[in-house]
C-alpha cells in the first residue's frame, strides 16, 4: 500500500512539473541548435560491443549493420530514458542464454547497458531484438496469427528487429515437416529460384519485393511502410502559437537520398536524417518542438517523398504539402494526401483546430502506412491475417435507459472489428432499449448479472464472454467519438503500453450544461487514464489477475495491478472523448467544482467540434 500511494505522489509531481513545463515552453520559446549527425560505435569481433546515443539508435545501427552472428554482445545506450520512473523492461527471449546483465541508471535517465552472453553464435538481429526489450516496451500488436517473416540481406528500416524471426541462407527445403517461415522478403532485383517443395503438405511461402521505404505488392505497386516503433507522437507537445515552422526538403547526397529540415531565413537546419531509416531519439526530440513543416521541391522518387511525408505525420508534426507529386499522393492515399494538400491552421488559429489537424493526420499516417497493421494486408497468402486485433468493449450498466445513446457511438465507431458486451448489474432491459440492442449493428451480447455482486466481480464475469483479442471499457453516460477505438488500438502500437487510454480532459457537466477543457498532459507514459476509456489485451488482464472485486475505484485497482506488475500506462490524446458528470450514480465523485478549478477552456453546452460525436 506504501508503494501505491508513493507512485501516486510521485505521478501527481510529475504531472504538475509537466504542466509547468509546456506553459514555460509556449511563453519562451527557444531556437532549435544546429543539427550534427551523431555517430553509432560498433566494434567487431567477438565479443560485440555497440555504443550509441539512445535506444533507436540500436535500432537503426541493426538496419546498417552487415547480416552477422554473435554469442556475446555488450551495449551501452548514453542517454537512456526510462518511459517512467521505476520503469525497466525484460530481456527478450534468446536460445542458449548463458548470462544477461542489465545496469539501468538510478533515476531514470542517464547510461544504460546489457550485456549477453549465448552457447552459441545467434543472429545480431535477434540479439538486438532481445535488448530492446529490456531498454523500451515491444510495440508488436496482440494477434491470434501471424506470418513468420524471413528477410534477405539488409534489413529494411520499417521493420522492428523483432518482426524477423528466421532470415533464410538457402532455398527453403521442400520436405520439412514444418517450413522455417510463412512470408520470404527478397531485395529488388534478387534472382532467387522459387521453393518447388516436395512435402504434401508444405506450399512455397509467399514472396514479396522489399524497397528502402517499403514493399512491392503482387500488382508490382509500391506500398510505403513505417515502423511505428521511432515514427510517433509519444512526448508530443501542444501546438504554442510561437512553436516554429520549418522547411521540409529531400536532397540527393552522393547517391543517398536524405531529408532535412530548415527554419528561419538563414535556412538554418535543425533536424534531418536518410530517407528509409527509423527516426532516432535525437531527431524525435526536435521534431516535437517544431509545429509545422511545408514541403518545398527537391530530388526524391515518388516513394521516397511519400515515406517521408508519412513518417514525419506519424509523429504528430503538421506536414503541409501543397506541391506533392502525383505519384507520391498515390502512394499516401486520398486521406493523408488531401490532410496534407490543405493548408493548416495559422499560428495564431484556435489551438483546438492546430490539435485536430496533427491528429488527423497522424492517425492517417499510421493507418496507412504502419508496419504492423499494413504489411499484412499486402500479403496474397494469407487474406485473414490482414485484419487488425479484435476488440471487445465492456459495458456495464445499471441504467439501461442511457444503453441507447452508449450503444448509438459504439455502432458509429470506425475500428472493423468490433463487438460489445452489455452487463445488466441488477436490472432488465425496457422494451424500447431491448430494441435498441437488438438493431445495433455490431455484434451484441447482454450478460445479466445480480444486482447484490459487488462492481469488480461483475466486470470479471462479463470479460468472461469477451471474444476480442483486445478489451476497452466504456461506461453508459460518456460520450465517444467515430475514430475512438482506433485511437486507442493506434496508441496501444505505437506506445506499447500494457493500457492505453485517454483522460478525462473534456468534462461535461451535466447539471450546469457546461464543457470544460482540464489543463491534462497527453501521448504520454503515466499512472492514470479515465476508466472508460481502458484499452488492454485479454493475455494482460489475466496475466495480472483480472479486476478485483471491489465495489469502487475499480479501474485504480486494475491500474495498480499493472505498474505493479511491471507494465506500462500509456495516455493518448483525449479528443473523442467526453467525460460526463450527471450528478448521480458515479463510483468517484469529487463534487462538480472539482473539474472547474482553472480549467484551460470551457463552453456552454457539448464541445462544437465533431470529434466528440456532439457538433
Amino acid at each position: 500500500m506504501a508503494a501505491v500511494t508513493r507512485r501516486r505522489v510521485v505521478a501527481g509531481v510529475r504531472r504538475r512539473l509537466g504542466h509547468y513545463a509546456r506553459r514555460l515552453r509556449e511563453a519562451t520559446p527557444r531556437r532549435l541548435a544546429g543539427w550534427e549527425e551523431s555517430a553509432t560505435t560498433p566494434a567487431g569481433g567477438q565479443p560485440g560491443e555497440i555504443t550509441v546515443a539512445t535506444v533507436a539508435e540500436l535500432h537503426r545501427h541493426v538496419v546498417r549493420a552487415e547480416p552477422t552472428s554473435v554469442a556475446e554482445l555488450r551495449v551501452a545506450v548514453e542517454r537512456w530514458q526510462a518511459p517512467r520512473p521505476g520503469w525497466s523492461g525484460r530481456l527478450g527471449p534468446l536460445p542458449g542464454l548463458l548470462t544477461h546483465q542489465i545496469t539501468l541508471p538510478r533515476g531514470g535517465t542517464g547510461r544504460a547497458r546489457v550485456a549477453v552472453t549465448l552457447a552459441d553464435p545467434v543472429p545480431l538481429h535477434r540479439v538486438v531484438a532481445a535488448v530492446l526489450d529490456a531498454l523500451r516496451p515491444p510495440t508488436a500488436l496482440p494477434l491470434p496469427g501471424a506470418p513468420d517473416l524471413a528477410v534477405d540481406g539488409e534489413l529494411p528500416g520499417w521493420l522492428t528487429p523483432a518482426a524477423v524471426t528466421r532470415v533464410p541462407a538457402g532455398p527453403e527445403p521442400g520436405d520439412a515437416p514444418v517450413r522455417p517461415y510463412d512470408l520470404r522478403l527478397l531485395p529488388a532485383g534478387a534472382d532467387t529460384p522459387a521453393e518447388t517443395p516436395d512435402g504434401r503438405l508444405n506450399v512455397p511461402a509467399p514472396r514479396l519485393t522489399g524497397e528502402p521505404t517499403g514493399v512491392r505488392d503482387a500488382s508490382g505497386g509500391s506500398v510505403v511502410l513505417v515502423d511505428a516503433g521511432t515514427a510517433n507522437p509519444v512526448g508530443r507537445n501542444r501546438y504554442g502559437a510561437k512553436m516554429p515552422t520549418g522547411t521540409l526538403r529531400l536532397l540527393d547526397r552522393d547517391g543517398t537520398l536524405r531529408w532535412q529540415v530548415t527554419t528561419g531565413a538563414d535556412d538554418h537546419v535543425v533536424v534531418a536524417g536518410r530517407v528509409g531509416d527509423p527516426l532516432d531519439g535525437r531527431q524525435s526530440g526536435v521534431l516535437k518542438e517544431l509545429a509545422a513543416v511545408v514541403l518545398a521541391g527537391g530530388a526524391g522518387t515518388g516513394p521516397a517523398v511519400a515515406a517521408t511525408v508519412a513518417q514525419l505525420a506519424m509523429t504528430g508534426l503538421l506536414v503541409h504539402a501543397p506541391d506533392l507529386p502525383a505519384e507520391a499522393a498515390a502512394l499516401l492515399g486520398p486521406e493523408l494526401a488531401e490532410l496534407t494538400a490543405a493548408a493548416p491552421p495559422a499560428p495564431d488559429a484556435d489551438p483546438v483546430d492546430r490539435e485536430l489537424a496533427s491528429i488527423r493526420q497522424r492517425r492517417a499516417a499510421l493507418r496507412g502506412h504502419a508496419t504492423g497493421l499494413v504489411l499484412p494486408r499486402v500479403t496474397d497468402g494469407y487474406p485473414t491475417l490482414a485484419r487488425p486485433p479484435s476488440v471487445t468493449a465492456l459495458l456495464m450498466t445499471r441504467r439501461p435507459e442511457r444503453l441507447v445513446t452508449a450503444l448509438r457511438d459504439l455502432a458509429g465507431q470506425s475500428y472493423p472489428e468490433l463487438e460489445v458486451v452489455v452487463g445488466l448489474h441488477g436490472v432488465e432491459l425496457p422494451p424500447a432499449v431491448a430494441a435498441a440492442v437488438a438493431d445495433c449493428p455490431l455484434p451484441v451480447q447482454v450478460v445479466p448479472v445480480a444486482g447484490d455482486v459487488v462492481f469488480g466481480e461483475a466486470l470479471s464475469e462479463v470479460t468472461r464472454y469477451a471474444r476480442g483479442t483486445l478489451v476497452t471499457k466504456v461506461d453508459d453516460d460518456d460520450r465517444y467519438g467515430v475514430e475512438h477505438v482506433w485511437d486507442l488500438v493506434l496508441a496501444r502500437h505505437y506506445s506499447g503500453g500494457t493500457v492505453v487510454g485517454k483522460g478525462a480532459e473534456f468534462v461535461y457537466l451535466e447539471p450546469r450544461d457546461l464543457t470544460v477543457r482540464r489543463r491534462m498532459g497527453s501521448e504520454m507514459y503515466d499512472a492514470v487514464v479515465a476508466g472508460g476509456t481502458m484499452l488492454l489485451s485479454r493475455g494482460d488482464l489475466e496475466a495480472v489477475g483480472g479486476w478485483r472485486p471491489v465495489n469502487r475505484s475499480i479501474d485504480r485497482a486494475l491500474l495498480d495491478r499493472v505498474l505493479d506488475a511491471g507494465g506500462l500506462v500509456y495516455r493518448t490524446h483525449g479528443f473523442g472523448f467526453l467525460y460526463t458528470r450527471h450528478g448521480e450514480g458515479h463510483t468517484w465523485d469529487p463534487g462538480l467544482d472539482y473539474f472547474v478549478q482553472n480549467p484551460l477552456r470551457q463552453w456552454t453546452g457539448l464541445p462544437p467540434h465533431e470529434t466528440f460525436g456532439t457538433a
